[in-house]
């Protein structure tokens, strides 16, 4: 049975988003692998994390975290979190109230499918690094080609469709989606807006 997995895959499941070469530089001076070789043996798991912690600091894009990471008192080099959740300073804390609010507005709805289109990779990345069902959340790529049968298909299985505006979303996906009465679009890039839209046309949802 191959365990071996790509080293950046190993590296976004520990918590480290891009840019991950200088986290490969540390494994590779380290003897736990070599610079040619894009995959490592999952066997190696436990030793990566405990070196990569002793050397890096996980720190999510937001002002306030990267200022209180400068105040840890350490030496450690700040590494970008694949996710705020994975953040050592907020934990994603700014994320988890929108996410809470969005759940259990969606629940008063009746909403336990959630169709998202669009997004950029990263905004998808940390949606499925962090959110758990209910609501079953299924993301759409809006860059790549879907046929009018699939997007029916989504129409179908959600009971709400967001098309993510100002994002990596092409008008001839978003065209297929934007004429349904349960679509709504928001145009904020983060997913903790995400949240915030979804949970506001929920509460509306109930007003009507």
């Amino acid at each position: 049975m191959n365990t071996d997995i790509p080293k950046t895959a190993l590296l976004q499941e520990l918590g480290y988003g891009p840019p991950h070469q200088p986290l490969l530089d540390c494994l590779a001076d380290a003897g736990l692998t070599h610079a040619g070789k894009q995959r490592i043996n999952l066997a190696k798991r436990d030793e990566v994390a405990a070196l990569l912690e002793l050397h890096f600091v996980r720190v999510c894009g937001r002002g306030d975290c990267q200022a209180g990471a400068s105040d840890l008192g350490d030496t450690r080099r700040i590494a970008a979190a694949a996710s705020p959740a994975h953040c050592v300073v907020c934990g994603g804390a700014a994320l988890a109230p929108a996410a809470r609010r969005m759940r259990e507005a969606c629940a008063r709805a009746g909403w336990t499918r959630i169709c998202v289109v669009g997004g950029s990779p990263n905004a998808r990345r940390e949606i499925q690094l962090t959110h758990t069902a209910p609501p079953e959340i299924r993301l759409v790529d809006g860059t790549i080609a879907r046929t009018r049968k699939l997007a029916q298909g989504d129409l179908e299985w959600a009971d709400h469709v967001v098309l993510w505006g100002s994002t990596q979303l092409d008008h001839k996906v978003s065209g297929l989606y934007s004429t349904s009465p349960r679509c709504t679009t928001v145009n904020r890039r983060s997913v903790q807006e995400l949240w915030a839209h979804l949970a506001e046309s929920a509460t509306r949802a109930l007003l009507r």
